[in-house]
């Protein structure tokens, strides 16, 4: 990995809203999700945990875990287009799963089925036949931390 990685705890609603932006550009204006199904009431400080990566001092990634249970649940999970192929999103997990080390018994998430293969590469195993979310085919994912 070339390049200077940060994972931080968005704690503030300016962060929080860094990190709606990268999603709105991932998600909804690179794959066509509508905004009202992109955004929920989580959406807001305090109410999950939300993320933003930075590379060399940029933001390039965003996801949120919202703790069910004995389960980190992943969600929103996303790499701006210019950031992909450096290793952020494993980095990203690496860092997410050990956050949650000991608070949690499992990661779990609901990954797009074309992105299986990236998450069976960093540990994480299929836990249901697909279904679809937000107009896509999805599976759920789970690995312990």
């Amino acid at each position: 990995m070339n390049g200077n990685f940060e994972l931080i705890l968005a704690d503030t609603s300016e962060l929080i809203a860094e990190c709606l932006r990268v999603r709105r550009e991932v998600f909804t204006e690179e794959m066509g999700v509508p905004e009202e199904i992109e955004r929920d009431g989580l959406d807001v400080l305090g109410r999950c945990d939300h993320f933003l990566a930075f590379w060399d001092g940029r933001p390039a990634g965003a996801l949120r875990c919202v703790l069910r249970g004995g389960e980190a649940v992943l969600q929103r999970f996303c790499v701006l287009r210019e950031y992909r192929g450096r290793g952020i999103g494993r980095a990203m997990l690496a860092a997410t799963e050990e956050l949650y080390r000991g608070r949690a018994e499992k990661i779990a998430l609901d990954a797009k089925l074309g992105a299986a293969p990236f998450y069976e590469k960093c540990g994480y195993a299929r836990a249901s036949g697909e279904f679809i979310e937000a107009g896509a085919p999805h599976v759920k994912m789970e690995k312990a931390p």
